[in-house]
């Protein structure tokens, strides 16, 4: 039995033990009262009856009515004495009774003292057959309560055992997890809509998420030492080609190309470090209220230039007011760069739309070229830090600018949605939420 088994059988045993024997005292007390009460109601009957007998024949009566059930009131527990009004014992059958007024002998017997005419009848009712009563009465509660409490221990420790036994299948599984791997779910063996279930549920939901998540670091790291082994080769070939040549024109050229690689290097670092503070530390506080148009405006401005330099048509199609709550430069940064990547992969004389409307709460911005479009494999990754497709391989950039795009989306409470066919465009869709 584990620990918590027994902690929480001990505590409930005790608790039942409690009970029940508050229960036992209390309905031991009852009956006792109830058993006082039948026997004094039995003495009262028959003081009326004697009462009655006298009103209708006399004191003599009285007399020879004891005397005829005296056989009956010394089988039943009864003891009679009759006094004469001098103080003369009449009649006596049973134990001695006091001639004063006394409720309860010292043996829990009940007397009752009557005037009846000018003769005094006291009764009593031994205590015997109320106390075997209520020796029985206890003997039989001790064993029903003892049997109940023996039943109910076993039945909560069979209960502990079946509500903790996902718990301990939780805890085995953790113990696993480092040599079967994140991937591997646990079973659900509750209901779903059961305290447990949902424990499972939401245990496999974060597990999965982390498994992911170390997945795509890998993947990113696996990628960046890709990316940063060329720029560090070509460094390494100046700095060599620099020792080997002392002409100093060859030095300089040396040196700026250390320095051009090792800008490269530091740009793709930043903007890592970017797609990590936006996945991180961008919150609520952080958001004013803002028009969205104007924040499009704004950052599609320098690519108009571009556009006209590669005869791109540009255009617009959005409402003057599309107010939200963002923060105004992480969202320039999420229109430039689908601007830029849509300029980079339109063709001269394609076009570009970036058009806007209202659904429901929220705001859809779509952005939408003729360009080359994505290949239908490409489309799952496209959003993975330093992913590069075939197409985008021969462009310059390091991978990050839709990753950096949907964390900041994200970010927002927003998503991000691409369709995209090889040779026909991409349209990005970016929903928000409407302030």
């Amino acid at each position: 039995m584990t620990p918590t088994k027994r902690i929480l059988t001990f505590w409930f045993g005790f608790i039942m033990l409690m009970i029940a024997s508050g229960l036992g005292a209390v309905s031991y007390h009852l009956f006792e009262e109830e058993l006082v009460s039948r026997d004094a109601q039995l003495l009262k009957v028959i003081n009326n009856n004697m009462q009655r007998i006298y009103n209708s024949n006399g004191q003599k009566k009285i007399l020879s009515v004891l005397e005829r059930d005296r056989y009956f009131l010394r089988l039943s527990g009864y003891s009679a004495s009759l006094w004469a009004n001098d103080g003369e014992l009449l009649f006596h059958e049973g134990v001695d009774l006091p001639f004063s007024l006394t409720e309860t002998l010292s043996d829990g017997s009940l007397v009752t003292r009557q005037l009846i005419g000018n003769q005094t009848l006291v009764l009593s009712l031994s205590g015997k057959l109320r106390y075997e009563e209520l020796a029985s009465f206890r003997n039989v509660m001790l064993v029903t309560l003892l049997a109940l409490w023996v039943i109910s221990i076993l039945l909560v420790a069979w209960l502990n055992e079946r509500m903790l036994r996902p718990i301990r299948k939780l805890v085995e599984h953790v113990k696993t997890l480092q040599r079967k791997g994140l991937q591997d779910k646990l079973p659900l063996s509750s209901s779903r809509n059961s305290e447990l279930g949902q424990l499972t549920l939401l245990f496999n939901q974060q597990m999965s998420r982390i498994d992911q998540l170390i997945r795509s670091l890998e993947d990113t790291l696996n990628a960046a030492a890709h990316d940063l082994r060329t720029p560090l080769t070509r460094m390494r070939l100046s700095a060599e080609k620099a020792m080997i040549n002392n002409d100093p024109r060859v030095l300089k050229e040396s040196l700026m190309d250390c320095l051009e690689e090792s800008e490269r290097m530091l740009a793709m670092v930043n903007s890592l470090l970017d797609v990590a503070a936006v996945e991180q530390h961008l919150d609520a506080r952080d958001r004013n209220r803002a028009n969205l148009s104007d924040l499009i405006t704004e950052a599609a401005q320098p690519y108009e230039y571009l556009a006209e330099e590669k005869r791109i048509r540009l255009s617009f199609e959005l409402p003057e007011a599309m107010n939200v709550l963002a923060s105004p430069n992480r969202l320039r940064q999420v229109f430039a760069n689908l601007l830029d990547n849509a300029l980079k992969f339109t063709p001269e004389e394609g076009s570009i739309l970036v058009s806007a409307r209202q659904e429901g709460d929220e705001w859809r911005v779509s952005v939408k070229d003729s360009g080359s479009g994505i290949a239908a494999s490409d489309l799952p990754h496209i959003f993975d830090r330093l992913y590069r497709g075939d197409t985008s391989r021969k462009t310059p950039g390091f991978g990050l600018g839709l990753s950096l795009v949907k964390a900041i989306i994200e970010a927002h409470d927003g998503r991000i949605k691409v369709e995209s066919k090889k040779g026909q465009g991409t349209e990005f869709n970016c929903l928000l939420p409407a302030a």
